[in-house]
């Protein structure tokens, strides 16, 4: 199968020399040609792409790149740079190229900030409330998509990425005053991503929409506090509050339905390990 992903950077390339290592034809994005030319050496059939595209500007490269037979969109927007709908546009940009060129299917990676703050446990099934920008943008996306491509999209929002080079110790760090001690964390990590989306690929699932979370729940305090003692940086200071506990990310009927076993559950016995580039 040939598997082309949009955004080849911190989730995007692993998943991409992921499946590289188990057979599929794999096309990769990125924003400038020298980088592009450099997936080649891990055999990604490397392409230059920026967005929002034009249509009367695609190459024969991107046209090879969006005839696939799945297509991920892994290109979250950049903070402060891009407003909302610069980045929904961009997006859409790319789904009308891979409609153009005869693209089968479509994994659209978002995020579980579509929730907003909703207390309590979170299922696939519970309608999002957003209340962030991230959250708003994402979540409009998610729908224009599946006006788009019906059932022919799977999105997968994602919880906190945590892994190689994000070390959760690192996020707040030094920090003091912070609210929201008294939340729960929702996290996973980038090897259970990649078997996740691994699993969307070939299994096509009947759930269209699916969210990821490590069934680990502490509060932001605890962790992030111990996260930091566990590799000896200063730790975050938080404000006495009485805060909600926050959303919990039940990823139960995601996990049966993609037939994941998880290699990360228990993110406080690999906060060790993910420090390591």
């Amino acid at each position: 199968m040939k598997v082309s992903i949009c955004g080849c950077g911190w989730l995007g390339l692993p998943l991409a020399k992921y499946l590289v290592s188990q057979g599929f034809d794999v096309y990769g994005s990125k924003t400038n040609l020298e980088a592009a030319k450099q997936l080649e050496s891990v055999g990604i059939h490397g392409v230059e792409l920026t967005i929002p595209l034009e249509r009367s500007h695609i190459s024969s490269e991107m046209k090879a790149f969006f005839a696939a037979g799945v297509l991920v969109i892994n290109v979250p927007p950049r903070r402060r740079a891009v407003q909302s709908h610069e980045y929904i546009a961009s997006v859409l940009s790319l789904s009308m190229a891979a409609k153009d060129n005869g693209c089968k299917r479509i994994i659209f990676i978002s995020t579980t900030s579509v929730y907003g703050s909703m207390q309590g446990e979170i299922t696939e099934s519970m309608q999002p409330n957003p209340d962030s920008e991230s959250g708003i943008t994402h979540y409009k996306l998610e729908q224009q998509l599946r006006d788009i491509w019906g059932d022919d999209l799977v999105v997968l929002r994602l919880s906190g990425l945590i892994g190689p080079n994000r070390h959760p110790a690192k996020f707040l760090s030094g920090r003091t005053g912070i609210k929201g001690g008294k939340s729960q964390v929702n996290l996973i990590h980038l090897d259970d991503c990649i078997q996740a989306i691994t699993s969307i690929i070939v299994k096509s699932p009947d759930v269209k929409t699916l969210h990821l979370a490590a069934p680990f729940h502490p509060t932001r305090e605890a962790y992030y506090t111990a996260s930091a003692l566990k590799v000896g940086i200063d730790l975050p200071i938080f404000e006495e509050d009485l805060t909600p506990k926050g959303k919990v990310i039940n990823s139960e009927r995601t996990i049966k339905v993609l037939g994941l076993s998880l290699k990360h559950p228990d993110l406080a016995v690999s906060a060790l390990d993910i420090a390591k580039p």
